[in-house]
């Protein structure tokens, strides 16, 4: 099966983003392909419970999935004061983590404002 690196970076209030990347990323697993999905920047609020959400419905049910990974940016979370908030499953992750993931997966996309 291929793998899909998804790099969401836009903020909850750009939600048509968070859900675009949670769509692909689910019809991505349930086809049985690999999915890492890396929040960066603002895009790390989409993992914060009580934040305007934790990014699109469902979210929280799919962080223990075997073929679909969260990654986030340790320190835009430190920047944030977000340390200790994320959602359960969620991995930190260095940008030297971020590029090894690119070279690792078949395909990446990236959404930003």
């Amino acid at each position: 099966m291929a793998s899909l690196f998804l790099v969401l970076k836009t903020a909850p209030e750009q939600e048509q983003h968070a859900h675009f990347v949670w769509n692909v990323a689910r019809a991505a697993a349930a086809q049985g392909h690999t999915v890492t999905i890396h929040v960066f920047g603002d895009g790390i609020y989409n993992l914060v419970p009580g934040m305007g959400g934790v990014g699109p419905v469902g979210i929280a049910e799919f962080t223990d999935k075997e073929n679909l990974h969260f990654m986030y940016c340790n320190y835009n979370v430190i920047q944030r004061g977000l340390e200790k908030r994320l959602l359960d499953g969620t991995r930190a992750a260095s940008t030297t983590d971020a590029a090894m993931e690119v070279m690792k997966h078949d395909r990446t996309l990236i959404l930003s404002r």
